[in-house]
């Protein structure tokens, strides 16, 4: 009777232990929240958002890192070659702002990024999927990047968590400032 158990407890943990190594394995999918106490829509296809602090980059579970991205580093994301870049799979995006006391949002595909104004602002080419957009001045604004993909690895900066199969990101601690 003591057998089949131990059996049985022995199936049971590797079963879970295997589990949670392939999850360990997965590899980090960052996101990314760049807010601004102003923007502007320029244009149907065109927004400019002032870069006033780093982006601010988080992993969902079962990694669970967070970080500080320079708005160079972030840029470069659509600057890389290859099948798994924001280049050659833009990003989807939702994009947040206050209107008087209504909260206005548009789900976004971002093509591409630029740094503008001696790196004091980002100019993202979007697509609307849906919701309101009009041109003009937008107030309390946040953007949220949605990724498949880690930031890039070049550049130094710091990693919250080196585990197995993980890339550190290109980070710079908090109060740090992109010049």
């Amino acid at each position: 009777m003591k057998l089949p158990r131990s059996l049985a407890a022995i199936t049971a943990a590797i079963f879970f232990a295997t589990s949670t190594i392939a999850e360990d394995a997965k590899p980090a999918e960052w996101l990314f929240v760049h807010t601004a106490s102003t923007a502007e829509m320029t244009s149907d296809t065109t927004l400019v958002m002032p870069v006033t602090r780093e982006i601010f980059a988080f992993t969902d579970r079962p990694n669970r890192r967070h970080d500080y991205i320079t708005a160079h580093a972030f840029v470069s994301l659509w600057d890389e070659d290859g099948d798994d870049t924001f280049k050659s799979d833009p990003p989807n995006a939702v994009l947040t702002w206050t209107d008087g006391n209504d909260i206005k949002e548009a789900e976004i595909l971002i093509t591409n990024a630029t740094i503008v104004h001696y790196g004091r602002a980002i100019t993202y080419d979007v697509k609307v999927e849906t919701g309101e957009w009009s041109v003009g001045q937008i107030s309390g604004v946040s953007f949220f990047i949605d990724s498949q993909r880690p930031p890039p690895a070049h550049g130094g900066g710091r990693d919250t968590d080196s585990g197995p199969g993980s890339r550190p990101p290109v980070m710079m601690g908090p109060g740090a400032r992109d010049k």
